[in-house]
């Protein structure tokens, strides 16, 4: 459904000639069959395919229908990795609201997947023998709260889509105005009121997105902090041992000891 964005431009009022960007060329056939056949693949749920398609024509003709649909791709194989830098790409290519919206949509179920992505489990050290040589073991401290990856992505994705969403409001607020103080006959009034009310929506789904990824990251926040103050304390444990004579034979032996702060 966030492809589909790409092929339907915001039902608002045309920009100005001042913002108006030149006709895009038409895409090249051997691009176009690439694209296509991306297409189907995608519907067909055969992601990994259809990423070899789509690349194959993004390097054909690279225009931006490729990337947002190789993230798209990306993300529903799993691959949130591959598919947050593509929407970026997509992004730096001024789409129009619409998708750009759509654009902010994808990451934020990114940064959900990512966050809810299970660690993968450290290999066991080898043990060494503490009785003949000197060995240490130091916990590394672990990342502040306040620095968490994941909680960072979905506040970022939450400011966004909250500033998207205050930004539609100004738009919606704007077209009323015309509404109401420009308009003489009625076809103008309805269409400034047509374009306000799709400003309103859009400006509704990006407030309801931005305060659900905000509310996700505080509390992602807060469950690393408790997990970090229930965590056990850093420590370090020394152990050596150390040639020494015996008092009663003069000859040589060992003295060991283990040491540490817990």
């Amino acid at each position: 459904m966030l492809i589909g964005a790409l092929a339907a431009p915001a039902r608002a009022e045309e920009p100005t000639p001042a913002t108006k960007s030149p006709p895009a060329a038409a895409m090249t056939e051997e691009a176009r069959a690439h694209y296509d056949r991306g297409l189907e693949l995608y519907g067909e749920k055969s992601y990994a395919r259809a990423i070899r398609e789509l690349d194959a024509g993004y390097a054909l003709d690279p225009r931006r229908e490729f990337l947002f649909a190789e993230a798209q791709a990306h993300r529903l194989n799993g691959d949130c990795k591959s598919a947050v830098p593509l929407y970026k790409k997509f992004l730096e290519s001024e789409p129009d609201d619409v998708q750009v919206n759509a654009a902010h949509i994808a990451l934020a179920r990114c940064a959900e997947q990512m966050a809810n992505a299970p660690t993968a489990p450290t290999a066991a050290r080898p043990a060494t023998s503490p009785s003949l040589a000197t060995t240490s073991t130091t916990s590394a401290p672990p990342r502040p709260w306040y620095q968490d990856v994941a909680g960072g992505v979905l506040l970022g994705a939450g400011v966004a889509a909250l500033a998207l969403g205050t930004t539609f409001t100004v738009a919606a607020l704007s077209a009323r105005d015309a509404a109401s103080q420009s308009s003489t006959m009625y076809p103008d009034y309805a269409s400034h009121w047509a374009t306000a009310r799709g400003r309103s929506q859009i400006a509704f789904g990006a407030f309801a997105a931005g305060a659900a990824l905000t509310g996700s990251a505080i509390y992602r926040y807060v469950h690393v902090r408790r997990a970090q103050a229930s965590a056990p304390a850093s420590h370090k444990l020394d152990a050596w041992a150390a040639p020494a004579p015996t008092a009663a034979t003069a000859s040589s032996g060992f003295v060991a000891g283990v040491g540490g702060r817990f």
